[in-house]
This record gives structure tokens, C-alpha cells and sequence, in this order.
């Protein structure tokens, strides 16, 4: 694992770019600020950025000259924005450069959790009149927190897990900071029933469990988890926020461990199902696995508060895994930070997002800022870890389901194939091979694109249904097309309809897409993308990717010198780098890469969708069929009915041969409505896929080949089989899936 030295390193190269956002007030020399001094993520931003210059004050490894301040340098600046934050609070005699002061809120301590670190390293380097004021502050907001701000808890609706934690964990902390205070029993059950409806289902409303002198049942709020500890967070199943609702826990979990005290049992409640979720759903290099989705700038803030989880994960129940997360997020940083050249965290890709807003950029560069100096301070301190259960392995989660969302997951020794309905783009997948972090982008990922236009554009989903096997899962749904945003006397618009299918064959390796998207009224369309398999191309791969079909090798370089373009692809097959494969069923001749001018796939905000604002990672799109406009299209149109196969893994030399003898679309008689795709598996056998794209259900039969039987993953009905023929009945969008079995060996 990294040490203490290395996260050290970084962060002293940190400093001397975070010196640019430093701010001396004219009427208070005593004070320093870093980012804007604003109220809100303003303050949270000071607090972060405190805690890092304070880290480094007090490490005896720091490197004054890479830092660019001296020792005492680093601590005089650590106290004068130590005491910007304090002043600015509701106890102190100055306010934020917006006019206001903070603190008393929902969310006010959150960024003091986030600073403790730093806090504890300049121990006895804080004035009397310091921790006066400190004291004030913490005591303020568990006043507040106590008498003001009740216990709240819902799965889609009312949703608080991590500030619960964060509250709770707040409540608890000022009870270990000051054990003379007359409210520290009321700090304490309140902090209790915060933290108990942190992680919360539904089965905790009749636990029996003791919770501080009550059950669980007692104190229960209200379910923020679903039983399968999925997360509606933001309004989607949000990765990201359970690592966050870990981190809070992280941070107060240290707290007790610096102080040699036990960390109380009912702060790990749920922990261990929860990194069992989350584990699934994060690469061997330690970066998060969407799947779904993401509305904000790649790889940074729920990223960043990862580190804090696999710290205490490691250390809780040695499960060796973190080293892998940890050590390859380490390097993703360094990277990164090497790329920009500047010592900070994210110049590169988000030079827009520093001209457009300060207050954001300085927010996210702290995240990272604070998380290295967690760990910096906490290895430090604590090294070499102490495991609490190194004997409570839990078994690691292969698949998963959470009905609501419509996500389902599988994860192997190759492939991590995932869909999910209820997402923050919606809706999306994602099949790579497990060691290929760098190729992941779910924006629309899988579900076709038609841009109307309207500034917005999109699909809502009508219905999904899900089916799961061993190894697998498929599932198919029915979405609404819309553009929104016109030019004044033009009303926003539902244009069409889109069924899509997606099936992970349980082969660890192949997954059949399948869409149909048929126009409802007539209208304009400005891009039809068919697909629409994101292929990133920045900086975590070198900018640099390698295309091979049948006409030969590609290097696309990432960028395309700020210029929309596209590259077509006259080729049934095509592979990306020789380890993804595409094979084109039905529905285009080509495969076209859209390249876009500028970095998309990032911020979801509709203030920056109308500007030319860059914000994340540059992700090419491919495409089968791509159509570029404007166009009109007719009402009942078909916009594009499509079929593929992702392997994830292979060569291209698999993929040219996948393409020509492993994979084949059966050709029916009328109706026209079904679609049906004949693939073998990676695993030496035959499957069966079969969708009905229509309105009503369809009764077929399919002719199998040396005395076959099929056998349906999907569902519980039995098959019928006559002379060599499978009769099928499918309802209107829906599908089935058979694995083809021979009835007779040969001898």
C-alpha cells in the first residue's frame, strides 16, 4: 500500500498550485482564505484545504523546498485559515466574502468532519483563544443538531443517509472532544439515532437490536437503503454516495483508533453488506464502476472519498483487496497531477470549469487535497494497521439485482457487464473486461441516441422487467424519446419510442444488444446514433486508442484538435486496443465514430449545457447506425432497429472469426415484429436469444440443429420441443433466452 511518505509527496507539489487560490482579507491580515470565501461549498473548501496544509506542517517527512514554504511557514498558514473558518462561523466576528456567516444547517458539519484531521495534527500548536473558538463552533452546531434539525429517512424520497452519518458522527466527536460539556448524554442519543438511520433499510423497523439503551426499532426513522442496499441518491442509483456514507464512517472510525478507544459497534451497522456492494462495483485499480451512472466530473469528489473507505476497510477486516484499489488510485492520481504539470489535482481536464467557477474547481481540488492528507496523517499515526476481524471475510458479491432501479450486475474473472433503467443518464450499460478501467463512460452507454432539437434531449423509461441466472442476466425495456429547450413558439416534444435489450450470456464474455426506436410524430432530428458505445480517449489511456476491423489497423488519437468529426468503419467487425470486440448484427453496413469537439462526459447541469463548457473526459461514440442531420422523419418511422454483439476481452483476430461463424441472426418468416440471434458462448455453448418488438404476442417456431433441446434461462415455463423445432411464445416487449443442449452424445 502507499505510505504516508508517498501521499506526502503529492500533496507538497498540491501546495504550490493551491498557493494561486490563497487570499490574505485587508481588514484581517490574521486570516487566510483559500478558493473563494463564500458561504456553503465555499466553507467546505477552506475546511478541506486547511486540513492538507496542516498535515504537511506537522509531518516530519515534508519537503520544504518541493513544498515551496518553509515549516513554519506551512503552520502560520494552517492557523490563519484554521481561524478564516472560525470567524467566519455564527460564533465569530467575521463573515464570508458573500456577506454571510455559516454554520446551524444540515450540511454545516460536514466540512468539519472533513478537517479533523488536520485539526489533530497541529495538536499543541492552536492558541487558548483557538480552541476557544473551536469549542464554540463545535458545540454550536451540536446544539443545533440536537435541539433543531430532526432525523430524516426515505428510500426515493427524503433521502439522508450520509448526512445522518455525518451528523451523528459530529455529535459523537464533540462528546469525545469535550467530556465536561452538561449536554454530552443528549449529544449522544441523538447521535444515535442519526447514525442508526445512516445506513438504513427496512427490515431495521422491527430490529430488536440495542441502539444506546433503545432497539433499533425505537429509533428508526425511516429506510435511506433499499434491502439490497441499492441507493436512490440525487434521484438514481448512485455508487458514488454509498462510498461517501463509508467515507463519514471512515473518518470518525479513525478518530477512535488514534484515540485507542473502541469504535462502537453501532457505527459499523450494515458496513460490512454495504462494501460488499460497493466492492463489486469498483475496478482492480480502484476506480469507481458506475453503473449508475455519474452527474458530475469524472473521477473526482465520490472517487476521492473512496480512499478513506478502503483505509478502514483494510484495517477493519483485512480484506487485501484495498491494497489493489488504493495503490492503483495512488497511481491514477500521480498520473493525473504529472499530466497537468502544475502540481495540482485537475488543471487539465478542467481548465473550463476553473474559468467559469472558482468556487467548484477550488471544491474539488480540496476533496483530493483532504483525502491524501487522511491518509497521509492516518498511516502516519496508526501504521502499521491493527486488524479488528481479520477472520470475518465476507464472500465477495458475483452478481446483483435491485428491482426499483432495473440494475443488475455480473462480474467475473474477465467481464463486468451491468445495465441499469433508473439512472442518472438514462438509461445505460456497460460490458468491458474487469482490468480496463480506463475504457469506462456509461453516459447513454448502450442505449441509442436521438438528438432532437430541443437544448435537452433524452429517453424516460417507461417499464423494464429483469431476468437472472447464474453467470448472467438479461433484461429488456421501453423508453420515451423527448427534446426539450426549443426556440420561443415551439413546444417541447415526445418524438418516439425505443425498446432495448441487453443480455449478459453466462459466459463471462458476451453480451447481445438489441434496439428498436420508431418515430411517434413527425419531426427534426439533428443526430441518430444507434449504440452509442462510449469509447473515452484522455488522459487515463494516453489519449490514444487502437481500432482493427477487416480493413485494417487505426490509431485514433484523443482530442481531434478541438474539431467535431467522424470516422466510419466499412467493416461487419471492429475491436478497440485488442481487447473489445464488436460485431454488427443487423441494422447498418458500418460502424461510425463520432468525435466530439470537446470534453462531454462530465457535469450534468442544464445552466452549462448550453455553453461551451468542457468538464470531464473526452469519450468518442460508436455508432451502428449513425445518421447526421438535420432530417425530418415521419410518424411510425423506424429511426433505427439494431443489433450487436460486445465481447469483452477478445482480440480482433476472436472478433473477425466471432463474426463470421460464431454469431448469426435467425430469419423468420412474418411476424416482422421478432428479432432472433444465435450465438455460441464462450463457454462451448449455444444460446438463444428472441425479442418481441411489437404490440402484441407472437407464437413462432425455430428449427435447432443436431437433435437439440433448449433450455430458458428467462422464466419458469417449460419449453416445447417438436421434432427438432423449439415453439416459442413472447409477449409484446419482451424476450426470451434459451441455452441450446444437445440431447445426444456421440460416441
Amino acid at each position: 500500500m502507499a505510505s504516508s511518505k508517498d501521499y506526502v509527496s503529492v500533496l507538497e507539489k498540491w501546495i504550490k498550485s493551491a498557493r494561486d487560490y490563497l487570499y490574505t482579507p485587508p481588514d484581517r491580515p490574521g486570516l487566510l482564505c483559500y478558493g473563494t470565501g463564500y458561504d456553503s461549498w465555499g466553507v467546505q473548501t477552506q475546511q478541506k484545504a486547511f486540513s492538507a496544509f496542516a498535515v504537511l506542517a506537522a509531518d516530519p517527512s515534508t519537503d520544504e523546498k518541493t513544498a515551496g514554504l518553509s515549516r513554519d511557514e506551512l503552520y502560520e498558514y494552517s492557523v490563519r485559515m484554521l481561524r478564516f473558518n472560525l470567524e467566519t462561523h455564527k460564533t465569530g466576528s467575521y463573515a464570508c466574502f458573500n456577506g454571510t456567516k455559516w454554520g446551524n444547517s444540515w450540511i454545516s458539519v460536514l466540512g468539519i468532519e472533513r478537517m479533523m484531521h488536520g485539526i489533530d495534527a497541529l495538536q499543541g500548536r492552536l492558541s487558548e483563544n483557538e480552541r476557544g473558538m473551536l469549542r464554540n463552533v463545535m458545540l454550536s452546531e451540536a446544539d443545533y443538531l440536537t435541539d433543531c434539525h430532526p432525523v430524516k429517512a426515505g428510500k426515493t424520497e427524503n433521502n439522508h443517509p450520509e448526512s445522518n452519518i455525518w451528523n451523528g458522527a459530529h455529535l459523537y466527536r464533540t462528546a469525545l472532544m469535550y467530556p465536561d460539556c452538561k449536554r454530552i448524554k443528549e449529544y449522544m442519543d441523538k447521535g444515535t439515532s442519526f447514525i442508526v438511520n445512516g445506513i438504513s433499510v427496512a427490515s431495521d423497523a422491527v430490529s430488536m437490536e440495542t441502539a444506546a439503551g433503545k432497539s433499533v426499532s425505537e429509533r428508526y426513522a425511516g429506510d435511506n437503503f433499499f434491502e439490497t442496499f441499492a441507493l436512490n441518491h440525487h434521484g438514481y442509483l448512485n455508487i458514488g454516495y454509498m462510498y461517501i456514507c463509508l467515507s463519514n464512517i471512515a473518518i470518525l472510525y479513525f478518530e477512535y483508533r488514534l484515540r485507542n478507544l473502541p469504535v462502537p459497534e453501532l457505527l459499523l451497522r450494515h458496513v460490512r453488506e454495504l462494501w460488499q456492494l460497493v466492492k463489486l462495483s469498483t475496478f482492480p485499480d480502484g476506480r469507481l464502476c458506475r453503473i449508475g451512472g455519474d452527474t458530475r466530473v469524472r473521477y473526482s469528489y465520490c472517487q476521492d472519498y473512496a480512499l478513506p473507505a478502503w483505509l478502514m476497510i483494510y484495517d477493519l477486516y483485512g480484506d487485501r483487496e484495498c491494497k489493489s484499489f488504493e495503490n492503483g488510485w495512488f497511481e491514477t492520481v500521480k498520473r493525473e497531477t504529472a499530466y497537468n504539470g502544475d502540481g495540482s489535482f485537475l488543471s487539465a481536464r478542467c481548465q473550463d470549469l476553473k474559468n467559469i467557477s472558482p468556487l467548484y474547481y477550488t471544491r474539488l481540488e480540496s476533496d483530493r487535497a483532504a483525502t491524501f492528507a487522511m491518509a497521509a496523517y492516518w498511516k502516519r499515526m496508526l501504521e502499521p494497521p491493527v486488524l479488528n476481524n481479520p477472520s470475518k471475510k465476507a464472500r465477495d458479491l458475483k452478481e446483483w439485482h435491485d428491482s426499483y432501479h432495473g440494475a443488475c450486475v455480473c462480474r467475473g474473472e474477465k467481464r463486468m457487464a451491468s445495465w441499469c433503467w433508473k439512472a442518472a443518464e438514462p438509461p445505460q450499460g456497460l460490458c468491458l473486461p474487469v482490468d480496463r478501467s480506463d475504457m469506462a463512460e456509461w453516459r447513454y452507454n448502450f442505449s441509442g441516441r436521438i438528438t432532437g432539437q430541443g437544448r435537452f434531449n433524452g429517453q424516460r423509461i417507461l417499464f423494464h422487467r429483469e431476468y437472472l441466472f447464474e453467470g448472467g442476466f438479461c433484461t429488456v425495456g421501453e423508453t420515451e424519446i423527448y427534446s426539450t429547450g426549443f426556440f420561443e413558439g415551439q413546444s417541447d416534444e415526445i418524438t418516439g419510442k425505443n425498446i432495448i435489450v441487453f443480455a449478459a450470456l453466462p459466459d463471462d464474455t458476451t453480451v447481445i444488444i438489441m434496439e428498436k426506436a420508431v418515430a411517434c410524430r413527425r419531426f427534426y432530428i439533428n443526430e441518430l446514433k444507434g449504440l452509442n458505445c462510449n469509447i473515452p480517449n484522455d488522459i487515463f489511456n494516453g489519449s490514444v486508442r487502437i481500432y482493427r476491423s477487416s480493413k485494417g489497423i487505426r490509431k485514433v488519437k484523443g482530442g481531434n484538435d478541438g474539431k467535431e468529426g467522424t470516422i466510419e468503419f466499412l467493416s461487419p467487425w471492429i475491436n478497440i486496443d485488442n481487447r473489445l470486440g464488436i460485431v454488427g448484427l443487423y441494422g447498418s453496413d458500418r460502424f461510425s465514430l463520432c468525435r466530439p469537439p470537446k470534453r462531454q462526459a462530465g457535469l450534468k447541469l442544464s445552466q452549462y449545457e448550453s455553453r461551451t463548457v468542457s468538464t470531464g473526459l473526452r469519450a468518442d461514440e460508436l455508432c451502428f447506425p449513425y445518421k447526421k442531420g438535420p432530417l425530418a422523419v415521419e410518424k411510425g418511422e423506424t429511426l433505427f432497429d439494431m443489433g450487436c454483439v460486445i465481447l469483452a476481452g477478445t482480440g480482433s483476430r476472436k472478433t473477425s472469426l466471432y463474426s463470421k461463424s460464431k454469431v448469426s441472426v435467425v430469419r423468420l418468416e412474418p411476424p416482422d415484429s421478432i428479432r432472433t440471434v444465435m450465438a455460441q458462448g464462450f463457454n462451448g455453448k449455444k444460446y438463444l436469444l428472441t425479442a418481441n418488438f411489437g404490440e402484441k404476442e407472437e407464437r413462432f417456431s425455430i428449427p435447432l440443429k443436431d437433435s437439440s433441446r433448449a433450455v430458458a434461462l428467462t422464466g419458469k415455463e417449460k419449453t416445447e420441443t417438436r421434432k427438432d423445432r423449439i415453439c416459442i411464445s413472447v409477449k409484446p416487449c419482451d424476450i426470451k433466452l434459451f441455452e441450446i443442449a444437445r440431447t445426444k452424445e456421440k460416441s
